[in-house]
């Protein structure tokens, strides 16, 4: 997989400058990520932000906010359906995330390798909006940490067997990640797994990375989103082998759930969406009582008119007239004319057009019938002539 830049927007530096601002504050004490936010996420879509948008969000957190809550402008303005008085606070200052895309590239063959460009969004913590629910605090998420995130850190290293003390990132890194991850910059993995795994107090603070092989810095932006990533891979090793941050992560999911709200723009839609269906099932209905109520004698009225045909032999019709009821049933319930405004007449012609290869078979064999019909008739009709000249 490749990345490349999309639009006019160089969002690849645009994420190194805003994360490596973020990192080297960490690096100075003048800023942290919170303890204990495990994860953000957008209260309408469900979506938890992981990643290299985990790392943006820390790095765009409001001084002060443990709020892991984030939403777009729209979503802000549409939740004013149910809450008057939202509103952004003065000099609200957005976040970035950004999503990779596959793009089609010209000249490309299939089995080629994908390439995706960046796009991005713009967030609002929860601690810049006003007129928000107040957050639902888990008593269980402090549970599931024993008392507290350092004591969820020593649960942890206790599951893997692990006595190793603080900063015991390098070996865990070394355990769960290549080599040539590790080389990438074992610096900067170091410090992004301090924003990122904040919640593991001790885990992985900034201390000599003497135990992983590797340069000290990394190169480009890319460098940034692979860390981010290896980060994420350690974090769901840790989830797989360490019960307690399973638990930590189970208590972190029913947090989320307990804290999603109703879109009312999505209600919206389903209330739509159920008001069209039940039109469309009105519809149908009175469709296929139309079709029920056509006579056989309009039906055969219609044949006649459609091939020139003169008369039709009773069997005939009831053929015709039985085989358009089931082919009108299974349309009609298909949804075929949903928004058609069309009649049972109108509905018998089309079905003579897309089945007359059936049909022509049936006033052939029709034909066939009373041409024999009639030769019976005839000679019915001779014998009492032969029977008297005897």
């Amino acid at each position: 997989m490749s990345l490349q830049r999309s639009g006019r927007r160089d969002y690849f530096s645009e994420v190194s400058v805003r994360v490596s601002r973020h990192l080297e504050a960490m690096r100075l004490g003048t800023g942290a990520a919170p303890a204990g936010l495990a994860c953000h996420f957008n209260p309408l879509s469900g979506t938890v932000y992981q990643g290299i948008n985990h790392l943006l969000l820390n790095a765009a957190l409001p001084a002060g906010s443990a709020d892991p809550r984030w939403l777009t402008l729209k979503q802000i303005d549409g939740l004013r359906q149910r809450f008057a008085d939202i509103r952004l606070v003065n000099g609200a200052q957005a976040a970035l995330v950004v999503f990779a895309l596959p793009v089609m590239r010209a000249g490309g063959m299939p089995g080629d390798d994908a390439v995706y460009a960046l796009k991005g969004c713009s967030l609002f913590n929860a601690a810049q909006i006003i007129g928000l629910p107040p957050l639902a605090v888990s008593s269980d998420m402090d549970l599931a940490a024993g008392g507290g995130n350092r004591r969820l850190t020593e649960l942890a290293l206790s599951d893997l067997g692990w006595t190793d003390g603080p900063n015991v990132f390098p070996a865990l890194a070394r355990h769960c990640l290549e080599d040539a991850v590790l080389d990438e910059g074992a610096v900067l993995l170091s410090r992004v797994a301090s924003s990122m795994l904040s919640w593991l107090p001790g885990l992985a603070e900034a201390a000599p990375m003497a135990r992983i092989s590797g340069h000290d810095g990394a190169e480009g932006p890319l460098a940034i989103f692979r860390a981010a990533h290896a980060v994420e891979r350690v974090r769901a090793w840790l989830g797989r082998h360490s019960p307690a941050v399973s638990a930590f992560e189970r208590a972190g999911n029913e947090f989320v759930k307990a804290n999603l709200l109703a879109d009312p723009s999505l209600e919206a839609r389903k209330l739509a969406l159920a008001a069209e269906a039940a039109r469309f099932a009105a519809r149908r209905g009175a469709l296929w009582m139309e079709v029920s109520m056509l006579a056989i004698a309009e039906s055969t009225q219609l044949t006649a008119s459609h091939f020139g045909s003169q008369e039709l032999l009773p069997e005939t019709e009831a053929e015709l007239y039985g085989r358009f009821q089931d082919w009108a049933r299974r349309s009609i319930q298909a949804g075929a004319y949903d928004g058609l405004s069309v009649t049972a007449r109108e509905l018998f012609g089309w079905f003579l057009a897309e089945e007359e290869g059936m049909a022509r078979d049936l006033l052939r064999l029709d034909d066939s019938r009373r041409r024999r019909w009639r030769a019976a008739s005839a000679i019915d009709m001779a014998m009492p002539g032969l029977a008297a000249a005897g």
